[in-house]
């Protein structure tokens, strides 16, 4: 008997500087199936380079079959995509029906974007409704024509296609928020990359944010290298073992390394995150209490959430999308976040 449409996993797929992540998701009774994967990429011969595309075609190749998933045997791909030329504002609009607004966007759009529209591709969700104001609340997404192409390449390459493309702090917001849609509290999220980090900030009737920093767990690894006088690569591989669960590995935040890497917190992360939420308070009001959570590969180091809180004034908790999945090693998951609100796209 042929299996249904519905049976079928959706996936999605986050390829970043360092590795590429594949998440699939099957909803079921009882809860959703899962498979996960990620393959690393090799090094960019710049950390502003991004990964040759032959190079990422084969990550991705290896991690579905990692994962055990035919490429081809998905109910659907959504591919994940980050940098400075992908834009998003939140904007309002005259209320109008969901057939109007994407030709008003066309023209509201010139007045928010640093780039002619027509060079654009552009997208739109609707985030609030408000019939008594005769308003309505937009979330617009644009990414240049060029470098959407340059993400799909490495697909195309494998014969396949994404059936929905999101922009990163999209679907890292979309991670954070899922199964708490009817709260009121604030969601923010720090998903610390290995070249950047994405913060998102949304709360119900408050503006939506999002801020690239140019910091990730590549700034650490090399305030760990420059303090302790090691190469990169050895740093690197300290940290790594840092973060996992390898066996007699004990972090200790006294050490030289983990020294190095707070000051490197302070230096180059905390003042960020700081302006970041000031300027905030210029658009809208931040949540009282405030609280944040953090994702990513190095979120994943004993103790950082701690020490955040500590230099922020804030609770700052980690963020593990997979940790009420059976079979995921605990604490597997943080690095998987965009991947997982790719994934919730359509499963």
């Amino acid at each position: 008997m042929r299996a249904s449409l519905r049976s079928r996993p959706w996936a999605g797929l986050d390829i970043g500087q360092y590795s590429v992540k594949l998440l699939a998701l099957q909803p079921g009774v009882g809860g959703a199936r899962h498979w996960l994967a990620e393959v690393p990429l090799p090094p960019a011969p710049r950390p502003d380079t991004a990964p040759a595309h032959d190079a990422v075609a084969r990550a991705v190749a290896a991690a579905f079959q990692q994962a055990g998933l035919p490429m081809r045997g998905l109910r659907g791909l959504a591919l994940g995509i980050a940098g400075a030329d992908v834009f998003i504002k939140q904007i309002h609009l005259p209320l109008l029906a969901d057939d109007e607004i994407g030709p008003a966007l066309r023209f509201e759009a010139r007045k928010h974007l640093p780039f002619d529209p027509q060079t654009m591709v552009i997208d739109w969700q609707v985030i609030g409704r408000y019939p008594g104001d005769r308003r309505l609340e937009v979330l617009l997404a644009a990414v240049a024509q060029d470098r959407l192409a340059r993400a799909l390449e490495p697909l195309a390459a494998l014969g396949i296609e994404a059936d929905i493309v999101d922009a990163a702090p999209l679907a890292l917001t979309n991670a954070l928020s899922h199964g708490r849609e009817a709260e009121r509290e604030a969601h923010c999220l720090l998903d610390i990359g290995h070249t950047a980090s994405h913060l998102t900030l949304w709360q119900r009737g408050e503006p939506y944010f999002s801020r690239r920093l140019d910091v990730g767990g590549r700034t650490l690894t090399q305030a760990i290298a420059d303090a302790t006088r090691v190469p990169f690569e050895e740093a690197e591989e300290w940290k790594l073992a840092a973060g996992s669960d390898q066996p007699g590995f004990r972090v200790d935040w006294s050490s030289p390394e983990m020294s190095a890497l707070l000051e490197g917190l302070k230096r180059h992360l905390v003042d960020d995150l700081l302006r970041s939420l000031a300027f905030y308070r210029t658009i809208g009001r931040l949540p009282d209490p405030m609280k944040m959570w953090i994702s990513g590969g190095t979120a994943r180091l004993p103790g950082l959430a701690a020490r955040l809180s500590d230099l922020l004034g804030f609770p700052v908790l980690l963020f593990d999308p997979l940790e009420r999945h059976d079979g995921v090693p605990p604490g597997a998951g943080p690095q998987f976040a965009q991947a997982y609100g790719l994934a919730l796209r359509s499963a």
